[in-house]
């Protein structure tokens, strides 16, 4: 077994949110999906299908490179349009703001993440999710997460984000742990596996899409496809 993962030494699980126990890409999918519905009578299906295709293509790079902050949602809009040969200045907004209307539409949990979720409250533990409060917070009520871990910290209430040490090193002090008996589970190589490592925190990494570890800056302790993988790790050090 994974040192940090001994059952007399590990004493807090640290959890990320999106695409680590809600299905976000899906959700997301489905939101702006229904967007360009609404822009029907400006956007036909078979272009609609070109444009969001080249909207995934982009936020997938995005997400990849951790340069989410670096395009506004309009901004990858307008990027998608243009990639796919559609000049229309108003459609953009519209999308962007359809998504805003349709964002709480289908957030469900991903397979497994309930019982992963069930297996970090046999420690003490904290949600860690980057993004906007009121995003975040929505999610969080909407599927009462809240009643189901200790501690929440999201980084539009704070001003910091992962991989920012502060974060983590909060997190600690909510759980009154040190890094050596916690562990960090998230999807994001960059935000939640390097950042919680820099701290010196044990990390499994749920690597659902298949990414490469290539131009990984920190290999991950543990490295799962699915949270139901990692509630299974868990398991096997219950103690409480």
């Amino acid at each position: 077994m994974l040192s940090f993962l001994r059952s007399e030494k590990l004493k807090a699980v640290l959890l990320d949110l999106d695409d680590t126990l809600l299905d976000e890409m899906a959700h997301m999918r489905g939101a702006y999906s229904k967007s360009l519905y609404d822009q029907r009578h400006l956007l036909p299906h078979s272009r609609a299908q070109v444009v969001s295709r080249e909207y995934e293509s982009i936020v997938d790079g995005l997400a990849y490179r951790n340069e989410w902050d670096k395009m506004t949602r309009e901004q990858r809009w307008e990027l998608a349009l243009r990639t796919a040969g559609v000049e229309n200045g108003e459609l953009a907004v519209k999308i962007s703001e359809g998504y805003l209307r349709h964002y709480y539409e289908g957030v469900s949990f991903l397979p497994g993440a309930e019982r992963l979720l069930e297996s970090a409250s046999h420690f003490k533990n904290c949600l860690i999710t980057n993004g906007d409060s009121q995003h975040q917070w929505g999610k969080i009520d909407l599927l009462d997460i809240g009643s189901k871990v200790d501690q929440i910290l999201v980084s539009g209430d704070l001003g910091i984000r992962k991989p920012d040490p502060r974060i983590f090193e909060q997190a600690l002090d909510l759980t009154d742990t040190e890094p050596s008996e916690s562990v960090m589970i998230g999807d994001s190589l960059h935000t939640d596996i390097a950042g919680a490592a820099a701290v010196g925190i044990g990390t499994i990494w749920i690597n659902r899409h298949g990414y490469s570890l290539e131009e990984a800056s920190h290999r991950p302790d543990a490295i799962i496809s699915h949270p139901a993988e990692a509630a299974l790790l868990i398991e096997k050090a219950k103690r409480r």
